[in-house]
Order: structure tokens, then C-alpha cells, then sequence
């Protein structure tokens, strides 16, 4: 079942929470709206499922344009970030209330509503609560909960707000690939809201970034990361170092730093330019073979990866080190090379660089720039 949005700008007086946003998803697919507080996405879900209605554009469900239908004609489950259960009733009752509210016509026999809600306590594993009540359940059990009572009344599209966002990072890591699982054994048309960028690299098959109500950017979770198309992709998704500088005589300059270009690029002049670094595009040298040298600051340790801190030390002149937004130069290094290195903090390397990306009309966006060895 598709959803197809147009041009829909939504006001609050003199707020613009979505500003001429287009979009389709798929039947089937699975996909994360992605951004800072307040950059529309909780309102682009609410519009779609009808408990917003929009200033302009339109709203079209499997080809039906249903902008000004209210929500129990546009056959959604929401799941709400809080549960929104009701504590004086059972587990059981809670699962079965969307079907028991039905006009008397369309409400199934009591043997199909039983036999159903025992059904989606058992697909979230909960079936042995069935009796108790919300306040007796841990917040992953809630959250289950809510998602089997949405279920219940067989929506063709699943909506879900933030819906792990008042749980501990152990219990959303784990509901995080139950939900994934589960998507792919009903193949629900399915949208949930995050601003939590791993989360949404985990469970969705295509991510939305959003900011100021309007979409940065559309694509797969490796498209995201790998080729933002704008600056802000590129810091908002994973960690990047921004390096202000100009663009001449074929390289990249930075303080007193120059970083070769790409012989399509030697003819490229500009005045202010950022390069945007990830930090796992930088490789630390002992040999006289790099880009720029550092001091290495701070070393931590994160599980599989090293996370390192570096500061720029002065060429040879004594020039300045290239200018970056916080001062240092971030580095991730698996453990194995980091042991090799045998780094420590204090400690004098070189740095060489493989990929940047720039944003800018005479270089593509749409692809990192691998920077050439040395000679």
C-alpha cells in the first residue's frame, strides 16, 4: 500500500512545520522520518495519518487522495512514543478495544476477536500477560503492547512516533531488531519518526532527513552516509570534521595545510570552501608519507573502535594548522590498527586523507572525492 505526499505545507501562525513537502514510499517498505526537534517530521506522520490536516499539497493512500479524510477512514495503526494504554485494562482487553469499538456491522464475532488478539500477543511474544495490566509491564513490554493493539485492526499502513524514545539504550537496541524482524513477516507499510540517526540506519530500508520542515535528502542508509547532498547530512548523520578553506592552484588549503585535488579538479578556484572529513577517512602514518602532521590529545576506547583527538602542529614556517569548528580532528581506528600503531596520547603523527566531500555547484555532492597518494 503506498503513500504518495505533494507539495504539503502545514502552519502554526507564523511557524512553517512543513514546507512544500513531496514524497512516495513503496508498499512494503519500512521507512524512518530522521531530524532535529522541531523539523516537521512528527507533523508530516500525524498529516499523513489524519490527525493533522495540512494548509496545502495533498495526501494520496494506495491512489486516494485522502488529505481531508479524518483518521478512521484512512485504515492506519499509530503507535505513540508514550504507549498511550489504558491501565485499567488488561493486556488482552487493551489488544482487542480497537476492534471492540467498531460499528456493530464491521466488529468481528467475540470466538474472531479473541482468537485474533491472542494471535498478535503471541507474533510480540507477550502472550503470557495477557491478564495483567500496563503499570505490572517493563517499558519494552508496554511498547510491544502498543504496537499488537495498532496491529489488531489489520491497518494497511503502520505509523509509529518515536516509538522507542522513552526506553533505556539496552531495551531499544533490542526492540530495534525485533521491529525489524517483525516488518519483514507482515510486510506492513510502515513510517516511524526518530532523531536518533542509529536507530534509523538499523531498522529502515530508506531514510527521510528532515530540517526546518523541509527533506535534505532521500535514499538508503548507505546512500545517506556515504553521499550527503548537503552540509547538513553531513554532520547531522554520523561524525564529521569540517575543515574551512579555499580551493586554488589545485589543492585544498587550509591554515597553512594544502590537501592535493584530483587532476579534474586542478582547474577548480574558490575563495571559501569547506572539506567535510569522516573521521574513518583518516589514516594515521609514522612515515613521512602524509598529508598533515598532529599531537594526539585524547585516546578512548569505543568497544570494537578507537576514538582519537588530535591538534594540527605547525609546518616547517611555523604556519597555522588548517581551521576546523571545534578546535581538533577526530579519528576512528579499529582496535586492530590502533594496537599496531601502539598510539598513545602526546604522541606525533601524520594524517593522510582518502575521502572528502564538498558541497558546491562545481563539485558533485553526490560523491565523495578520493584524494590522490602523495608522489
Amino acid at each position: 500500500m503506498s503513500i504518495h505526499v505533494n507539495q504539503l505545507t502545514k502552519r502554526y501562525g507564523n511557524f512553517t512545520a512543513l514546507d512544500d513537502i513531496s514524497l512516495s514510499i513503496d508498499d512494503g517498505e519500512l521507512v524512518a522520518l530522521l531530524g532535529p526537534s522541531g523539523c516537521g517530521k512528527t507533523t508530516l506522520l500525524r498529516s499523513i495519518a489524519g490527525m493533522e490536516f495540512a494548509d496545502s499539497g495533498s495526501i494520496l493512500l494506495e491512489g486516494r487522495d485522502m488529505t481531508f479524510e479524518p483518521i478512521r477512514h484512512r485504515q492506519v495503526g499509530f503507535v505513540f512514543q508514550h504507549y498511550a494504554l489504558f491501565n485499567h485494562m488488561s493486556v488482552f482487553e487493551n489488544v482487542a478495544y480497537g476492534l471492540r469499538v467498531k460499528p456493530r456491522a464491521q466488529r468481528p464475532p467475540e470466538a474472531e476477536i479473541r482468537r485474533r488478539v491472542h494471535e498478535l500477543l503471541d507474533l510480540v511474544q507477550l502472550d503470557w500477560l495477557a491478564r495483567r495490566f500496563p503499570p505490572q509491564l517493563s517499558g519494552g513490554q508496554r511498547q510491544r503492547i502498543a504496537l499488537a493493539r495498532a496491529l489488531a485492526v489489520e491497518p494497511r499502513y503502520l505509523l509509529l512516533d518515536e516509538p522507542f524514545g522513552a526506553l533505556d539504550a539496552n531495551v531499544r537496541k533490542e526492540l530495534r531488531g525485533w521491529l525489524r524482524r517483525l516488518h519483514e513477516e507482515l510486510h506492513v507499510t510502515s513510517l516511524f519518526v526518530t532523531h536518533d540517526q542509529e536507530e534509523a540506519m538499523e531498522v529502515a530500508s530508506r531514510i527521510v532527513v528532515m530540517n526546518h520542515g523541509r527533506i535534505e535528502q532521500l535514499g538508503t542508509p548507505a546512500e545517506i552516509y556515504d553521499t550527503p547532498r548537503t552540509p547538513f547530512v553531513s554532520t547531522f548523520i554520523g561524525n564529521v570534521n569540517v575543515f574551512r578553506g579555499c580551493v586554488r592552484n589545485g589543492a585544498f588549503h587550509s591554515g597553512s595545510w594544502r590537501l592535493p585535488l584530483p587532476r579534474t579538479l586542478d582547474t577548480l578556484h574558490l575563495a571559501e570552501q569547506n572539506a567535510y572529513i569522516r573521521p574513518h577517512d583518516i589514516e594515521i602514518l609514522r612515515g613521512p608519507a602524509a598529508d598533515w602532521q598532529v599531537s594526539i590529545r585524547h585516546v578512548q576506547p569505543m568497544g570494537s573502535r578507537y576514538h582519537l583527538e588530535a591538534v594540527p602542529v605547525a609546518d616547517a614556517s611555523g604556519g597555522p594548522g588548517p581551521e576546523t569548528e571545534s578546535g581538533r580532528i577526530t579519528i576512528e581506528l579499529t582496535r586492530q590498527a590502533f594496537k599496531a600503531l601502539a598510539l598513545d596520547v602526546g604522541h606525533r603523527v601524520g594524517l593522510r586523507i582518502h575521502h572528502v566531500h564538498w558541497f558546491h555547484g562545481a563539485a558533485t555532492p553526490q560523491q565523495p572525492i578520493d584524494i590522490p597518494a602523495p608522489a
